[in-house]
């Protein structure tokens, strides 16, 4: 049965919210102010139809919008967009007690700037594939002919990659396909189940050639420890971190656009100011690092040994930058103690989703004077803030970065000072 509601307000996963009879229900693709009609299942509702629209909702830009489970947030109008972003760190932090946080207005990516992305393909038989991304909540994939959040190169390459998976794929057969944009070219892996015949392996050589393609690799699934293996490689992709080129290993993470990259490297280079030394934890290939090394020596920390050495070796070309020094650890297991982070001046951390807890805790043991956090969850990040700020640390302004365009992922930058 079809129920008539106003939307109240918008959810933290960006699903509009309703109350009745004490209970909360959660409505997506709905903006506060709409009068709309749902069906109800449990607390989440679907839009049957619109009586009113809310001052907040515009039209979407993406013909696949609401099919796709990869944008919530189209239907919103972009200064309400913007206020709601910057409340998701605002609520974080003040649940946590923190009421005087400086939060500086949201820096958005431009559409099509996202420079890596994963499609799905499923082979559908007699030629035909769907490649795309999954449904909301659901397995099912969604065919994709445009994006209005990818880089226009990505986009072009949807189309001859669409035909040449027609020709590989069988019913039911199913591969994922990893695409980064570096600054000269793509970096293409394929990911399915099982070893490659010599056919195929000159085939997917044959077909980067087609496409003018960086490198592409093959990920075998099935092995209990898949590894990247590279097949073709038509020149080293890199990246410029702060002027500086950093060719990076297959299956390497990047910030998701290049604005949102640059605007992190800018904010960090303001909380290092004036320190000797610097530690960058979690340092990947060295998005912070090598921006950090024009003004101090740098010590990356990092887990992943192909995203080490690229470091290593690009710093080791530069003849602009101070010295930069590597270390293989797993930071959860092994995070550094302080008596090893009282060497900096300085430490930079970007850790994943999860947090790092241990390695907060280690640096607040520490005699630490600067810390950089860039953090992806506000929730983490505002536990994290409530402890640096018992253990004497100031924070300065919050500058929320959205790399991730109409969805509810956020990152977040703030520089402290121990006082």
């Amino acid at each position: 049965m079809n129920h008539k509601v106003t939307i109240e307000e918008l959810g933290g996963r960006g699903d509009g919210i309703f109350h009745e009879k004490g209970k909360k229900y959660f409505v997506p693709y709905s903006v506060p102010g709409d009068v709309v009609d749902v069906k109800l299942n449990g607390a989440k509702g679907k839009i049957r139809h619109i009586h009113q629209k809310s001052n907040h909702r515009v039209d979407a830009i993406c013909d696949h919008f609401t099919k796709c489970g990869g944008c919530m947030l189209q239907h919103v109008e972009e200064s309400y967009y913007k206020e709601w972003k910057e409340g998701l760190i605002r609520t974080a932090l003040v649940n946590q007690g923190i009421e005087d946080a400086m939060i500086e207005p949201l820096v958005m990516s431009p559409p099509n700037s996202r420079r890596r992305t994963t499609l799905q393909a499923i082979g559908r038989g007699e030629g035909n594939i769907i490649l795309g991304y999954a449904e909301k909540n659901s397995h099912n994939l969604i065919d994709v002919k445009m994006c209005p959040i990818l880089e226009p190169t990505i986009v072009s390459f949807i189309t001859p990659l669409r035909e040449f998976l027609g020709r590989l794929l069988v019913k039911k057969q199913k591969m994922a396909i990893q695409i980064t944009k570096g600054d000269n070219g793509l970096d293409v892996v394929f990911k399915g189940k099982g070893d490659l015949n010599l056919d195929l392996r000159m085939d997917l050589a044959a077909f980067a050639e087609k496409n003018d393609l960086a490198r592409v690799s093959w990920f075998d699934t099935s092995l209990k420890t898949p590894y990247f293996e590279m097949l073709a490689e038509r020149r080293k992709p890199y990246v410029m971190f702060d002027g500086n080129k950093v060719f990076f290993p297959t299956g390497a993470f990047l910030q998701a656009t290049v604005e949102g990259q640059n605007m992190l490297i800018s904010k960090m280079l303001g909380g290092i100011k004036d320190a000797g030394s610097v530690v960058d934890l979690f340092s990947g290939c060295g998005t912070f690092s090598i921006a950090a090394a024009k003004l101090a020596s740098v010590h990356a920390v990092e887990n992943n040994e192909a995203m080490l050495s690229a470091l290593k070796n690009s710093a080791n070309q530069m003849t602009d930058i101070k010295q930069v020094t590597t270390e293989l650890r797993d930071l959860f297991l092994r995070p550094l103690l302080p008596h090893e982070l009282d060497r900096f001046d300085a430490a930079i951390i970007d850790p994943p989703r999860a947090g790092a807890r241990h390695q907060m805790s280690e640096i607040i043991n520490s005699n630490l004077k600067k810390l950089v956090m860039i953090s992806c969850n506000p929730v983490s990040f505002a536990r994290d803030v409530q402890e640096l700020k018992n253990a004497g640390f100031e924070m300065g302004a919050v500058t929320p970065i959205d790399q991730f365009i109409y969805s509810s992922h956020l990152e977040i930058i703030a520089n402290f000072e121990r006082a």
